[in-house]
C-alpha cells in the first residue's frame, strides 16, 4: 500500500469521499488514473486505485498459504501499487493508495462505489476493463454505482476550456446539468448545454397527426418540446448557478451523435443515467455505447444516490 503527501503510513486520515479508479497495468488504465488523480487534486479527495484480482475470486490464485502464494500476492500488489506511482506523477500532491479486490470486477467497483465521490474507468485495457466499457461489467458499474461514473478515453486530450451536458427535461438530465454546471464552475470552463431532437419519417400514419395536431406538424412538436426543455434548464441553471457562462444548442439528430460531436471540443461531457426523449435510454442501449465508445474525451454518467 502506498500513500503520497498528506498523509503517512499509519496516519489518521480524514473520513472524506475517495474517488476510485480501476487500474490494470494498461495504459488506458493509466490514463483512467491520471485523469482520476487530477481529479482527486483539485477536489481534495483521497484517491484509491483499485486493481482486481483473482484466479477463481482466490486470493493467491488457487496457491493457497504456500511461498508461491506469497509471491502471487506481492505481485499483484505490486500492480495496485504501480498505479498509485501512475498517480503521484500526475498529481504529486494527492493522498493516494493501492487496492487489490477480489470477486466479480464490476460487483468490485460499485461495493466501492458506496463511499465514493466518483468511480473511474479507462475506456479500453487488458482484462476486465477491456470488458469495463463493451459489456457485462461496464453495465453493472455504470447502472449500479452509488455515485457517478466516468469512462476516460485513453491519451492525453486537448484542454477547451468547455464542460459539455445533455438535457432533455427528466429528472436524471437536471441533476447532469447541476453536476455538470459543478464542473465548469470548478474549473472555470464555460459549460455548453445541448438539446437533440429527431426528425420523424413521413409514413401512412401521419394522418393522425393531421386530425390530433392540425396545425403542427411532428416535427414542429419535437422542436417545441425541446425549446421547452431548454427553457427549463435555462431557469434552473439561473438558479443554482448565477453567472455560470453558459451556450445553449438545440440540435437535430441522434442523441449518440450530438453528444459524441460535442466531445471533440470539450473536456468532459456529462449526461443522465435515465432519460426520454432525445437522451432516452442513455445507459440501456446504442446511445450508451454509441457516446462512451466514441467520445473524445471523458464521459461523466450522472448516478442519483439512494
Amino acid at each position: 500500500m502506498s500513500s503520497g503527501p498528506g498523509g503517512a503510513a499509519g496516519e489518521e486520515v480524514e473520513m472524506v469521499p475517495s474517488v476510485v479508479v480501476g487500474y490494470d497495468a494498461s495504459e488506458q488504465s493509466a490514463a483512467a488514473v491520471r485523469w482520476a488523480a487530477r481529479e482527486a487534486a483539485r477536489t481534495s479527495s483521497p484517491l484509491l486505485v483499485v486493481h482486481v484480482w483473482g484466479f477463481a475470486h482466490q486470493r493467491t490464485g488457487g496457491a493457497g498459504t504456500s511461498w508461491l502464494g506469497a509471491q502471487v500476492v506481492a505481485g499483484v500488489q505490486a500492480v495496485a501499487d504501480e498505479g498509485v506511482a501512475v498517480a503521484l506523477e500526475a498529481a504529486p500532491e494527492v493522498h493516494a493508495r493501492g487496492f487489490v479486490g477480489h470477486g466479480p470486477p464490476a460487483q468490485v467497483m460499485v461495493d466501492h462505489s458506496r463511499d465514493a465521490r466518483l468511480v473511474v474507468l479507462g475506456r479500453h485495457g487488458t482484462g476486465w476493463v477491456s470488458e469495463a466499457v463493451i459489456g457485462s461489467v461496464a453495465a453493472g458499474v455504470v447502472q449500479h454505482a452509488f455515485c457517478p461514473v466516468v469512462v476516460v478515453p485513453p491519451g492525453e486530450a486537448t484542454a477547451h476550456g468547455v464542460v459539455a451536458v445533455g438535457v432533455d427535461g427528466s429528472a436524471g438530465a437536471d441533476l447532469a446539468l447541476d453536476l455538470a454546471a459543478e464542473h465548469a464552475l470548478a474549473r472555470g470552463a464555460g459549460l455548453r448545454v445541448l438539446t437533440a431532437w429527431t426528425s420523424v419519417p413521413v409514413t401512412s400514419t401521419m394522418s393522425y397527426w393531421v386530425v390530433a395536431y392540425p396545425d403542427s406538424t411532428p416535427d414542429q412538436l419535437a422542436l417545441a418540446h425541446a425549446e421547452q426543455v431548454q427553457e427549463v434548464a435555462r431557469a434552473r441553471l439561473a438558479r443554482t448557478a448565477p453567472g455560470l457562462e453558459a451556450s445553449w444548442e438545440i440540435t437535430e439528430g441522434r442523441a449518440a451523435d450530438v453528444l459524441v460531436a460535442a466531445s471533440r471540443s470539450a473536456d468532459l461531457v456529462v449526461a443522465g443515467a435515465r432519460g426520454r426523449g432525445g437522451l432516452a435510454g442513455l445507459l440501456l442501449g446504442s446511445v450508451s455505447r454509441g457516446v462512451v465508445r466514441h467520445s473524445a474525451c471523458p464521459v461523466l454518467i450522472t448516478r442519483q444516490r439512494t
